[in-house]
């Protein structure tokens, strides 16, 4: 049995869907549900926002909220088409990238929904 483990080798597109389901994990977290700051001498200042809201001063749709904005869009494409647009996956992928993708709308500035990870 241990054997089998050791040897099963899987899919291609299910080794690139893992990495291409960190990218949003990771920015997710960091990005959008992470607030304060990791520096010490703001005082405090920052502590009810995201690291989204505190880029760029708060300014919506400038060069790097654009760029960052875009990543996750042509990291869907390359997705969808290496998994060769396979129902399981492409749902997913699509999921991922809307959660993404809203979440940096200028819109959704300071913006908690139903509650979630608003100040008590």
């Amino acid at each position: 049995m241990a054997n089998l483990y050791v040897t099963a080798v899987p899919p291609a597109d299910l080794n690139r869907n893992t990495e291409w389901f960190m990218y949003p994990g990771i920015t997710y977290h960091f990005f959008h549900w992470k607030k304060g700051t990791p520096f010490a001498e703001d005082q405090g200042m920052y502590n009810r926002l995201t690291w989204w809201e505190q880029m760029d001063n708060g300014k919506q749709l400038t060069r790097n909220r654009k760029f960052l904005t875009v990543v996750p869009l042509v990291l869907y494409l390359i997705a969808s088409h290496t998994t060769d647009y396979r129902h399981p996956m492409l749902f997913f992928n699509t999921v991922a990238v809307i959660v993404l993708v809203v979440a940096k709308f200028p819109n959704m500035h300071k913006v908690r929904i139903f509650g979630i990870n608003a100040d008590k």
